[in-house]
């Protein structure tokens, strides 16, 4: 009997009965990837669509709609999205659920945003424009620490600042809207909570004064160079950062734990370079692939990003990037990638180099886990 990992919680956003982290847990063992064309999506009870697939690659997909139905029934999700990406049969995206989804709707997924703010920065290192080492008061004055505090340890969480998303008049009205400099002031009102560089310690303030400097050093805001810079040249053509530019497709609905509608229970400004993207379910398996691979970012800053941090057992965060050890996805091979709780919404986006698999679960109402998803993906996959 396979199990799961140990799911890892990086609370982003907190209250209303939500959270919006990077959570880390798959199970299962490892496959096969690529960026092969679409099967198609399935609906709720419905095969994938064949899309001239081999025939196995169609009955590949019937079990992983019957998993995925099984899944999203198990861990109570009123709905539930999964992205497959193999070398044989390419991306293919299934749905189940009762709200009816086709597939092609855009979802919320929280922190996997951090992924792209990352491949930003990282691009603008690679240009020249910034350093690794450039100390956060170059931009960002008034934080604790902050001319020791480096671009570094601000994509690797080892700051020591003060998440602004436990702050408790953030967390009080979610519906209100921020200022990148009023979330950080919210953080710079608690003090340090470590000294730079000794602790690896999750914090959305990071993100947010990553977008901050990336904003003052790419002469752009930060949701047009995530679109001039990823989206365009890799045709993510399904993929928006809600509140910095109008969403190009219908929002699945997000469900608060009790059944309410959290579809817009947060303002967008709220998490903002932490956590504002949304994608489709497709979009988010191939460029959590594209970043997995380092192809997003310059050969240099692909080395920087996967230094990691010690997370836990077996799990290690480098640049944007959580990193789960093959001893602990049961044959899957090493993963890369990140996860996402927003409220309504809780994604798992993993690549798993050595077995060329992607698997992108998402699931719409609080309460639920993606990890369910994943398993149930992985276990179908390499029984």
């Amino acid at each position: 009997m396979r199990l799961w990992i140990v799911t890892l919680s990086l609370a982003l956003l907190s209250g209303c009965g939500s959270s919006d982290d990077s959570s880390a847990g798959v199970g299962g063992s490892g496959g096969t990837a690529g960026a092969g064309g679409s099967g198609g999506a399935a609906g709720a009870g419905g095969g994938a669509g064949t899309g001239g697939l081999p025939a196995e690659c169609v009955t590949q997909g019937q079990k992983l709609q019957a998993a995925l139905d099984q899944a999203r029934q198990s861990t109570g999700s009123r709905d539930a999205a999964l992205a497959v990406t193999t070398e044989q049969c390419g991306t293919r995206a299934f749905v189940s659920g009762d709200s009816k989804l086709t597939g092609d709707e855009l979802f919320r997924i929280g922190s996997v945003t951090k992924t792209y703010v990352s491949a930003v920065v990282l691009r603008l290192v690679g240009a020249g424009k910034l350093s690794l080492e450039d100390k956060l008061d170059q931009w960002v004055t008034g934080v604790p620490n902050g001319s020791a505090i480096t671009v570094r340890m601000l994509l690797n969480h080892t700051s020591g600042i003060f998440n602004y998303t436990d702050d408790t008049s953030f967390l009080s009205d979610l519906s209100k809207a921020w200022t990148p400099d009023e979330l950080v002031k919210l953080a710079v009102a608690h003090g340090a909570v470590n000294p730079p560089g000794t602790k690896w310690d999750y914090s959305n303030t990071n993100y947010v004064c990553l977008g901050i400097i990336a904003e003052k050093v790419g002469g752009a805001p930060i949701a047009q160079q995530i679109r001039a810079e990823l989206l365009v040249p890799n045709q993510l053509v399904h993929t928006y950062f809600d509140g910095g530019e109008k969403l190009g497709g219908t929002l699945a609905p997000g469900f608060a734990k009790n059944g309410t509608d959290s579809t817009h229970a947060l303002h967008p400004s709220g998490p903002w370079a932490a956590g504002a993207m949304t994608a489709t379910v497709s979009d988010t398996a191939r460029w959590i692939e594209l970043y997995a691979t380092g192809k997003a970012v310059p050969p240099a800053q692909q080395v920087e990003m996967v230094k990691g941090e010690a997370v836990g057992p077996n799990v290690t965060y480098g640049l944007g990037l959580m990193m789960l050890d093959a001893a602990i996805t049961a044959g899957a091979g090493k993963a890369y990638g990140h996860g996402g709780n927003i409220n309504g919404y809780h994604t798992q986006a993993f690549h798993f180099r050595d077995s060329k698999t992607t698997i992108v679960s998402i699931v719409n109402q609080d309460g639920a886990d993606p990890n369910d998803v994943t398993l149930a993906a992985l276990t179908t996959l390499f029984p």
